[in-house]
């Protein structure tokens, strides 16, 4: 018996357990050394952090320091010169942002390097239906009209070789500054920053739009001469955006992203930004301590609503509010689009199932393709995650509207999904993203096209053990192991994400200490009590509440549990309780 996350319905995930391999030398080394709990210390030596102390330091404390020279990124000396041109000779300086949080936090940071420069600057973001993703010969225009004369664009611009020289013909300059893949041609910019161009020896690939432009304005304020006791304050006090939009953006949290999101977290904790302030007062979040699950689950949806069911703007307005009053009224209205948000999303997502379930033939394809009508483009790459965690494959939502077609993609470990559209492009008008996630437009027409054509693409390179879901499980733990000392020693690990996911454990042998229960909305979820050795744990599964009644009348049956430790605040002495990803029958039960 395997239990899952599968949403109800779906049927039971098997899930295939992979244990990283013991180092126990350098566990008891790390756990003397660091004076933390031993469970911990073998998931930092499993995971490769126990071979030297050094390496364990920046891991565990990692240091601005660190952060790599923005210099090296090719382009950004040509940028800086043109910028301090504009500044000289007081030209109008537009920043031309994206709609997501990743877009915004990067449009609000750099207007606030600007103002603290006092230069004026104006900012444009398309609207995500009307104008789409990145520059449009629209928007240009109106800005060339309005007297822009340097267009900086921020998570944006890479792919806009067309745009880029129309907004030249028009005698405005773009500087690129961007985070995604290139195509086989760069625009004709005056200058393109982005780390993943193929001539840049930068030596961090998955900086996000935030992290270009906080680089951007780092090597600004160096080429101003800004003296440091006044520089360095600032950039600290803007980590806070970079953290957000790096956790946004779904990130590798490694290298250098691990020090801008470690810090920035920290500085969330003492933000003096009102756009900010607003927002954590709003959630009820003030003083309490910032986790990467935190941002990703309840700040950043919020500050993406904006761009799916209204426009964007309205993001940079709450990030870059003076007045904390203003900013927790714009919190509000936030939350009122992620209400929106989400039950627009629930019906479409009811919508995919049933066209999957009636439609997509599992057996035969590996990337599962569906189309329908006037489905609301700003959710439907959200639906798009939603589908790959049921079906544990690649997903394109596509939604056919006005005689076009958007679509957005989500994929899996193994399979790039910016080179399998890429080697499908003939069916389509234009497309851009990641190897994980990706935006497509078509016609209607080709549809089917480019779903066989994907199709045979993915046979060729994703096995059926490839769609296989796996958890790989940091360490063995026991139950005397798991208190409140072990997971405050596993903070120390944090920020958590790709690249560095939360630690997932395993515990064997556990009996059903009561009767499992359903909770939340419709018993979506599963309620357990768990026991073994004379310690008793409170169990959530997530999504898992179908499962219950296999596990009722079972309190003699042994369970191995896969779980992510939480520490509950509720209780004054703290609980621990397990976050379930999968229980399994013990060996011998």
């Amino acid at each position: 018996m395997s239990l899952s996350t599968r949403p109800a319905g779906r049927g039971a995930k098997l899930f295939h357990w992979e244990f990283r391999e013991e180092r126990p030398d350098h566990a008891r080394d790390l756990a003397a050394s660091l004076r933390i709990s031993p469970a911990v210390a073998r998931v930092l030596a499993n995971r490769g952090h126990g071979e030297s102390a050094t390496g364990v330091d920046n891991f565990v404390n990692p240091s601005l320091s660190a952060l790599h020279d923005p210099m090296v990124l090719s382009g950004m000396s040509e940028g800086l010169d043109r910028v301090v041109k504009a500044i000289e000779n007081r030209e109008k300086i537009t920043i031309y942002g994206d709609y997501d949080t990743d877009g915004a936090t990067s449009t609000a940071l750099m207007l606030k390097v600007f103002h603290f420069l006092n230069v004026p600057v104006n900012y444009y973001i398309p609207h995500r239906v009307d104008e789409g993703y990145g520059l449009n010969v629209a928007a240009i225009d109106g800005l060339a009209e309005a007297g822009t004369r340097v267009l900086i664009s921020v998570d944006c611009g890479i792919t806009a070789v067309a745009q880029v020289a129309h907004a030249q013909a028009r005698g405005v300059d773009v500087i690129v500054t961007d985070h995604h893949q290139p195509g086989e041609e760069l625009p004709t910019a005056v200058a393109v920053i982005n780390p993943n161009r193929r001539d840049c020896a930068y030596p961090n690939k998955h900086l996000t739009g935030v992290g270009v432009a906080f680089k951007f304005c780092h090597a600004l304020l160096k080429r101003l001469r800004v003296p440091k006791d006044k520089a360095q304050p600032l950039l600290r006090s803007l980590l806070d955006l970079v953290a957000i939009g790096t956790i946004a953006d779904v990130a590798p949290l490694s290298g250098e992203n691990r020090i801008l999101v470690k810090h920035g977290l920290a500085q969330m904790l003492r933000t003096t930004n009102p756009g900010i302030l607003g927002l954590l007062r709003m959630l009820e979040m003030e003083g309490v301590r910032i986790t990467t699950k935190k941002i990703g689950f309840q700040v950043a949806p919020r500050l993406n609503a904006a761009g799916r069911t209204d426009h964007a703007r309205i993001c940079v307005e709450s990030l870059t509010a003076d007045d904390e009053q203003l900013a927790f009224q714009i919190a509000a209205r936030l939350d009122q689009y992620n209400r929106d948000r989400r039950a627009v999303e629930t019906r479409i997502f009811e919508q995919t199932l049933q066209f999957i379930a009636e439609q997509v033939d599992l057996d035969r394809e590996r990337v599962i393709v569906v189309s329908g009508r006037d489905w609301h483009v700003g959710v439907i790459g959200i639906v798009a995650s939603r589908i790959m965690e049921v079906y544990d494959r690649p997903v394109i939502i596509i939604s056919e509207h006005d005689g076009g077609a958007k679509g957005s993609a989500r994929s899996i470990k193994g399979f790039n999904i910016h080179d399998a559209l890429n080697a499908c492009s003939d069916h389509l008008v234009t497309f851009g993203g990641h190897p994980f996630a990706a935006g497509l437009q078509l016609l209607p027409e080709r549809i089917k096209p480019f779903r066989d054509a994907l199709n045979d693409y993915a046979r060729e390179r994703l096995s059926e053990e490839a769609l296989i879901p796996s958890l790989t499980i940091d360490t063995l733990v026991e139950p005397q192991e798991v208190d409140a000392g072990f997971i405050k020693d596993l903070e120390m690990l944090e920020p958590f994400g790709p690249s560095n996911p939360s630690p997932l454990f395993a515990m064997r042998g556990l009996r059903l200490a009561e009767q499992p229960r359903v909770v939340g909305v419709g018993g979506r979820h599963l309620k357990l009590s768990l026991s073994s050795e004379g310690r008793y744990f409170s169990a959530i599964g997530f999504g898992m509440g179908e499962h219950a009644s296999q596990l009722a009348g079972k309190g003699n049956v042994r369970l191995d549990a896969a779980f992510v430790p939480m520490l509950n605040d509720y209780y004054s002495e703290g609980r621990v309780e397990m976050e379930l990803k999968d229980l399994k029958l013990s060996a011998d039960a």
